[in-house]
């Protein structure tokens, strides 16, 4: 019997030495979460509004309206964060041109700026090319004697490039600034 006893503070105090031994520094980061979509008309009738309504088909032609009709903005990382109640919640809005697509996703604070360059060389194009001014402008290029050769680019793998596969969520902040792609965690 004494030798149970023994067998059992043994595996006891091994537990306890292994519990202590994970602590929250080194555990890992959480991966990003899919949070779901937006209820935006109870969105806005917590701003005051009357309701939500679409204007357009793209998705910043959501918005709050008031009794009269006149409208107001609304902004979805808020909406988001009032939504699933919590600050770590974003946007992220999956086809610009399908007003639908806007989901919230509970990620981590860290931001990473996607590398198109490194991303288009690595993987055997010439550069990278930015051809308008939206987020969807984005281009690798190869160069030739016959000329340029343009070729989309999926967001998503460039920053699972950038960040060593760490970033699970593509996202831009505005569709009308190119630059303000971010990679999440």
């Amino acid at each position: 019997m004494r030798s149970i006893g023994k067998v059992l503070l043994a595996l006891l105090i091994g537990l306890a030495g292994m519990l202590t031994a994970v602590s929250p520094a080194s555990a890992a980061a959480p991966s990003p979460q899919r949070l779901g979509g937006l209820d935006l008309g109870a969105y806005c009738r917590w701003l005051g509004y009357a309701d939500a309504g679409l204007t357009g088909a793209t998705a910043y032609d959501w918005h709050c309206f008031r009794s009269d009709g006149s409208r107001g903005d609304l902004r979805f990382d808020e909406a988001c964060r009032w939504t699933y109640a919590t600050d770590s919640a974003v946007d992220r809005i999956g086809s610009f041109r399908d007003p639908a697509s806007v989901e919230c996703w509970r990620v981590t604070a860290t931001v990473t700026t996607p590398d198109f360059e490194r991303y288009c060389t690595s993987t055997g194009h010439s550069a990278s090319v930015l051809l308008g001014s939206s987020v969807y402008d984005w281009q690798c290029v190869s160069y030739s004697r016959a000329g340029p050769t343009y070729f989309q680019i999926n967001v998503l793998a460039v920053c699972q490039y950038t960040t060593a596969r760490t970033a699970t969520v593509e996202r831009f902040v505005n569709y009308y600034n190119a630059r303000s792609w971010q990679c999440r965690v």
